[in-house]
């Protein structure tokens, strides 16, 4: 009985650890992805969710807006590539996904003082999670340079033909 308790007690632990860091450096992120907007000096697309969705059906603007209306967002001026990435590479907005797009785009050549906290924060605070950090970060190293095309010229291609030629899963 004694081994139960604490094994309860353990795991109510680890749940409530778990909860605070998800909390703690998803404000983090937040706060810190505010302040680096303020420092990029790319042209906004000036676009919404429903004009992406207007988009034929196979090209990477419609699939953009489906990204966006699943997670219920709208485009963020001057970081509209982020979605991109999450679309092209299928990494999920929650914390630890985010963290390992952000290894993808390391590998891929990416650097930035946003992306090295990212990454910091994931190899500290996120140690359960280094076997998907470690792929994201060879997946983006063996794929074609992504993150400094300028999409926005290319949102009425074709969606898979755009990934075909760029990523290698």
């Amino acid at each position: 009985m004694t081994k139960s308790i604490f094994l309860f007690i353990y795991f109510e632990f680890q749940s409530t650890l778990s909860i605070l860091r998800e909390l703690v450096v998803g404000a983090s992120f937040d706060l810190t992805s505010r302040i680096y907007v303020l420092f990029k000096r790319n042209k906004a697309w000036g676009i919404s969710r429903g004009e992406l969705l207007q988009y034929p059906e196979d090209s990477l603007g419609f699939h953009l807006g489906c990204f966006l209306l699943k997670q219920n967002f709208e485009p963020q001026p001057h970081c509209e590539n982020h979605d991109i990435f999450h679309v092209l590479t299928g990494y999920e907005t929650d914390t630890a996904q985010e963290i390992a797009l952000q290894f993808f785009l390391y590998g891929n050549g990416k650097r930035s003082p946003f992306l090295h906290l990212a990454l910091f924060a994931g190899i500290i605070l996120y140690p359960d999670h280094y076997a998907l950090f470690r792929e994201a970060y060879h997946r983006g190293s063996i794929a074609g340079r992504l993150f400094d095309l300028d999409y926005e010229p290319i949102l009425n291609k074709p969606f898979y033909q755009f990934k075909n030629q760029y990523l290698t899963l």
